[in-house]
């Protein structure tokens, strides 16, 4: 039987990272999956997973997945090629895109049939400034859709095959329950996370709040990501005070408010309690120092969801973008000008002047943090999700 015309024919390559089959039927498309299409017009998926292996010699950056007589229906054009980044939101980085089109062009794939799909809405505009028309782009978000599938139990089918919410002898504030009030996770090796961290010691603010920093130990699998004693000369030019001494503060061992694995994930669970039990939410959100970012991660959504005021350490936009979708900002709480801040040098002071004049507000103003009642108009301080807290 041949496909109906309103009917996305799917076809695989490669053997992991597959997730649109399941994102596209939610979305409520009509797909069918085949690694075997025959003569219908056909949509053939790559799972990418990490941006830079575009570039890479491997699997002559991924295309060599491709079976034979792919490369024909894409000259044809029979097919089109989805080159699946849905899971990362990179800016454009010239080496990997002009090794792409190399690749490309070595197969004789016109540009035009390809579609990168990824969740910065940025890159599409900067590849048309720099290379003119070619790619084609599909701005995916990947993870609205992740936290929107969480809060629905009935929602199906899901993109991971987690539980919603599901926090099974998962215990984060077990060690802390006291007068910590401000919550900040932090993940990754990531500079605006060294930087955050050794600003809330130098503060005092690391005797407030719930912090996780996993350091540099080796119980951080992502502790690689940057070398900590030799910082790009812009950051330790403008944050040397910060980074003076780092080998004498920076944590060796993870400093975490979750579980370890199984018990506890930060990325593919969503932990309640430590929410609940803050009257505050600084985001250390993944990008950044990064430039032509603009995107929102899970790390956002999970702090919008529950309706705590928040901070944003995160790229420029990354407040308006929650305010798009359709979430309660707290603007009359906190002041979020750095929001509009392209260059991360000049954002980063303003973001941690936002964080002291939030934080001094919440121990002003302790009264104003319950909820109002139904019906009423919204406090000074909305602390709890309501049906205000994502109109």
């Amino acid at each position: 039987m041949s496909p109906s015309p309103s009917e996305i024919v799917l076809v695989p390559r490669g053997e992991a990272g597959h997730f649109l089959p399941a994102a596209l039927g939610w979305l409520g498309k009509r797909i069918s999956v085949t690694a075997h299409p025959g003569a219908a017009k056909h949509v053939l998926c790559l799972p990418v997973l990490d941006f830079v292996r575009l570039g890479f010699p491997d699997l002559n950056g991924r295309l060599d997945l491709l079976e034979p007589g792919d490369a024909e229906n894409l000259r044809s054009g029979r097919a089109a090629l989805l080159l699946d980044l849905s899971n990362e939101g990179p800016g454009l980085h010239a080496p990997t895109f002009e090794a792409l089109h190399r690749n490309l062009e070595g197969l004789g794939i016109p540009r035009e049939r390809v579609v990168l799909v990824t969740q910065n809405r940025l890159l599409r505009l900067d590849y048309e400034r720099l290379y003119g028309e070619g790619l084609r782009f599909w701005t995916f978000e990947f993870f609205p859709l992740q936290v929107a599938l969480w809060l629905d139990a009935e929602a199906g089918p899901r993109l991971f095959p987690q539980h919603p919410l599901d926090r099974v002898g998962y215990a984060p504030l077990a060690r802390d329950t006291g007068a910590a009030r401000f919550l900040c996770q932090n993940a990754a090796l990531r500079w605006h996370r060294v930087l955050l961290y050794r600003w809330f010691q130098l503060n005092g603010l690391d005797r407030d709040g719930l912090i996780s920093f996993h350091g540099i130990g080796a119980d951080n699998p992502k502790a690689g990501g940057i070398d900590v004693f030799h910082a790009p000369p812009e950051i330790a030019a403008a944050f040397g005070p910060l980074l003076a001494d780092v080998g004498s503060w920076i944590p060796r061992q993870a400093r975490r408010i979750d579980t370890p694995p199984p018990g506890g994930d930060m990325v593919l669970t969503l932990d309640t309690r430590a929410y609940a039990a803050s009257d505050l939410t600084i985001i250390s959100e993944t990008d950044f120092f990064e430039l032509g970012v603009e995107r929102i991660t899970e790390k956002s959504l999970k702090a919008a969801a529950m309706g705590v005021p928040f901070v944003t350490v995160g790229a420029p936009r990354a407040v308006a973008l929650l305010s798009e979708l359709g979430f309660h900002s707290f603007g009359g709480l906190i002041d979020h000008h750095y929001d509009v801040i392209a260059d991360p040098i000049e954002r980063l002071p303003q973001v941690f002047r936002s964080i002291t004049a939030a934080w001094d507000a919440c121990r002003r103003d302790r009264a104003a943090q319950d909820p109002p009642e139904p019906g009423t108009a919204r406090g000074p301080r909305p602390r709890y999700r309501d049906a205000d807290a994502a109109r």
